[in-house]
């Protein structure tokens, strides 16, 4: 009987290892940040965009199998704000800007819009949608000096991306979207909205958001998949 039981177990474990992959990697991007002292309908001006800067990406990932994929994601970058580039500038405390440290800890969802094969002979590509839920801290310095406190929130990040396998080990991917915070209150001011209690921590009707662009390579430590029929 224990025989048969530990023979089941190992029979379990094989199956489980055999329909998954393990991948760990890392990037380049640009960040780009949309709140109350960086503002714009539907496009960025140039001279916003040319606020945009760099960031550091880690993630590791595990596919369950063909279409979903569960990450682990820690990003790390700089975000600024300039009021003077506001589209409708005023007076007071939109006469400000702002430069500093925002990070990124999360866990997100793909879905792949095609199957990976378990076959060698083919290079798997797939383009991809993506979703989850993250923590977010920030920590804006003011030209003013104004006294600003450091920020965590909760975030929602969302996107699009497409990755390609160069071989069996080693791939590259490239994905963009941003990450809504559920707060007005990443760069230090916020608009308070009538349905909230106005403390900008939980305001779903006016968010701040983080842009991202990103390029990264990732290694395969597990790549093997149940076969196809």
């Amino acid at each position: 009987m224990l025989k048969s039981f530990l023979l089941l177990l190992l029979l379990g474990i094989s199956v489980t290892l055999s329909a998954q992959r393990w991948q760990v990697g890392g990037g380049v991007g640009a960040n780009l940040f949309k709140g109350d002292l960086m503002d714009w309908s539907l496009r960025p001006s140039i001279d916003q965009l040319l606020q945009v800067s760099p960031s550091l990406n880690l993630q590791v990932r595990y596919q369950e199998n063909q279409a979903f994929a569960y990450r682990g994601i820690f990003s790390i970058a700089q975000f600024k704000g300039d009021a003077s580039l506001f589209p409708t500038p005023s007076s007071g405390f939109y006469q400000d800007s702002f430069i500093g440290p925002i990070l990124e800890l999360g866990g997100i969802v793909d879905y792949n819009f095609r199957d990976f094969q378990s076959n060698k002979k083919i290079k798997n590509w797939s383009p991809y949608l993506y979703a989850g839920l993250a923590t977010i801290f920030a920590e804006p310095k003011f030209t003013s000096n104004k006294q600003i406190k450091s920020i965590f929130a909760l975030g929602i990040p969302f996107g699009v991306g497409i990755k390609y396998e160069l071989n069996s080990r080693w791939g590259i991917q490239a994905d963009f979207g941003t990450t809504r915070a559920l707060s007005d209150k990443l760069d230090n001011f916020w608009m308070p909205a009538p349905e909230f209690s106005g403390d900008g921590f939980l305001n779903l009707a006016q968010t701040d958001q983080n842009l991202h662009l990103n390029l990264s390579i990732t290694y395969s430590i597990i790549s093997i998949f149940c076969p196809k029929e």
